[in-house]
């Protein structure tokens, strides 16, 4: 493995001979997205809870039906 730092980029290098599951990578990945995209952010977490409810609510409202006859 290499990585290498530039300007602009970190650049990580695996070698092909290296057995590396890419769902594994792919999340891990998108956790590091995730991170880099919050650390922006200038909600409370009060916003973040509100928000969060709402999607829950949305998502419950359009899809009780599939779990409640």
């Amino acid at each position: 493995m290499q990585i290498q730092r530039t300007q602009d980029e970190l650049i990580i290098r695996f070698s092909n001979a290296v057995n590396i599951n890419i769902d594994y990578l792919q999340k891990f990945l998108d956790y590091l997205r995730f991170i880099e995209i919050s650390s922006k952010s200038q909600a409370t977490e009060d916003q973040i809870l509100e928000l969060a409810n709402d999607i829950n609510k949305s998502w419950w409202e359009t899809n009780k039906s599939k779990y409640i006859q």
